[in-house]
């Protein structure tokens, strides 16, 4: 057989691996099933039921997962970690213990091995139930425990399980009991920004857009009554509508928010509910551009501050401050500024002392001096790649380059303008979508192509475009890839308006 004949059968692959093959003597003969076989018969009766239920994880599972998901019907949770050990020493279950947690796997053909068992002793849709369950508990916690001293370490946690995520909302949304559990994490991982830092952003939309064509379906699921399924909803909704605002997809945010909208009014306080109020004030700044999304945030804050949800309530605190710097006085942005500097430290989250030294950045750029705009702006940037944030470092290399046009260093700007262009196609951002951003990128657009005869525009550009390393390379001062030269106009440069 060919390679690619081979490929088109390796979803079935013990048939195909299945013809008897002579080795050394006609008596003996190997098939893959066989080999498997062999291995599955040498384990103990623990051992077989731990190894078929190991098959519904995907891309991975550690301790916690396994002694959650697969305890019971003769597999006690204390004897999980022994049955594991024992699959470990038959190299049925590889481990690896280089990270905080012990992460075990199957190779895809042992683990498809184990699904055929669990499907032969009828255990499948029970086990699915429960690895559902188990990843709607743990994006549960992530978004209960967000903007904390552990937030990054439940963003990383979360995109080390998106291959689980993934499969317990797609189990979740091909089953109309489970739409409430699929709604939930979808609302959970997004709340937590875990497709921003993963830089997934239309996989997080795609997931709440499937879970909610089946809107009926949710509303509908038992024990709808105790879950407040129209907030659930109406978050969704928000958040559905949020993802498609960061993505500069102005109209789809737009029949969102019309829909969440809509929602609102089942609740009690209806159009004034915090995820609604938030949702009006960031397309009121991104799309419209509209000084009064300043207040709206403002408001957004204060609500979901009286309803105990912290990290909802800083991420109201951001934009509040990024809208007071693209459109208030430099006093109000400044005050704005403080206070959103005040909230990140307090909470010791990581990711959000980042985006607090960003925004310290944009204040100062947009209402201060461009040259004291740059070290914030580069330490974010830094502090960002350091705990693998892939969301930051687009806007970091954007608002870089526009400081860094405002102090007259044109070919650096336009090295830091390409980059920023790769990431955003990389990211799915279209920038034309975001107004106050779009605006001033075209401000510094403008000033770097009045200094730079086109040729040399197009190539230091070309050249960002092109970095492979462009956040790293981004904090240094001077040179990039064998780019030496700084271009600077005539004059005093002026922050950009």
């Amino acid at each position: 057989m060919t390679a690619e004949e081979i490929l088109e059968r390796l979803d079935d692959r013990f048939r195909l691996l299945s013809v008897p093959r002579p080795h050394r003597s006609a008596r003996y003969h190997h098939t893959l099933r066989g080999i498997v076989d062999w291995s599955y018969d040498l384990c103990t009766a623990g051992e077989r039921l731990l190894w078929n239920r190991l098959s519904v994880f995907s891309g991975g599972f550690d301790l916690e997962a396994a002694e959650s998901v697969c305890a019971g019907e003769g597999v006690e949770r204390e004897d999980v970690l022994d049955l594991l050990a024992g699959l470990v020493d038959k190299s049925i279950v590889a481990v690896n213990s280089s990270g905080d947690r012990a992460r075990y796997s199957l190779l895809e053909t042992i683990r498809q091995y184990g699904q055929q068992r669990l499907r032969e002793e009828r255990g499948t849709a029970r086990l699915r139930v429960r690895h559902s369950e188990f990843y709607r508990l743990t994006a549960v916690r992530a978004g209960q425990t967000w903007c904390g001293p552990r937030e990054v370490d439940w963003l990383i946690r979360l995109r080390t399980e998106l291959p689980n995520l993934r499969t317990a909302l797609d189990h979740c949304a091909s089953s109309n009991d489970l739409a409430v559990a699929g709604v939930e994490i979808a609302v959970n991982l997004a709340r937590t920004r875990c497709w921003f830092f993963s830089s997934t952003l239309g996989e997080g939309r795609h997931w709440l857009e499937r879970l909610l064509a089946t809107e009926p379906g949710v509303r509908d699921a038992p024990g709808i009554a105790a879950s407040g399924t129209p907030t659930l909803i109406a978050g969704a909704l928000a958040m559905k509508a949020w993802i498609a605002l960061c993505q500069g997809d102005n109209p789809a945010a737009g029949t969102f928010l019309a829909e969440c909208r809509a929602v609102a009014r089942e609740l009690p306080d209806g159009s004034s509910a915090a995820p609604v109020t938030y949702i009006e004030g960031a397309h009121a700044m991104l799309v419209r551009g509209d000084p009064a999304s300043s207040s709206l945030l403002a408001e957004a804050r204060d609500r979901f501050r009286a309803s105990g949800q912290v990290g909802d309530a800083h991420m109201a605190t951001m934009l509040w401050a990024m809208a007071e710097a693209f459109f208030g006085t430099r006093a109000s942005a400044s005050a704005a500024r403080d206070v959103y500097v005040a909230e990140a430290e307090a909470s010791g989250a990581e990711w959000a002392r980042t985006w607090a030294q960003w925004c310290t950045g944009l204040v100062e750029l947009r209402h201060g001096e461009a040259e004291k705009a740059l070290a914030p702006l580069q330490q974010a940037l830094a502090r960002q790649q350091a705990i693998g944030d892939s969301w930051g470092p687009v806007w970091g290399l954007e608002t870089l380059a526009w400081a860094v046009a405002a102090t007259g260093d044109c070919t650096r700007a336009a090295w830091l303008l390409g980059a920023a262009q790769r990431m955003r196609q990389d990211t799915g951002v279209a920038l034309i979508g975001l107004r106050p951003f779009h605006e001033a990128h075209l401000t510094a657009e403008r000033r770097v192509r009045a200094s730079l005869d086109a040729e040399r525009y197009t190539a230091a550009w070309s050249r960002g475009a092109s970095a492979e390393e462009a956040p790293r390379q981004a904090r240094g001062e001077r040179t990039f890839r064998g780019e030496p030269t700084r271009t600077r106009t005539g004059g005093s440069p002026t922050p950009t308006a």
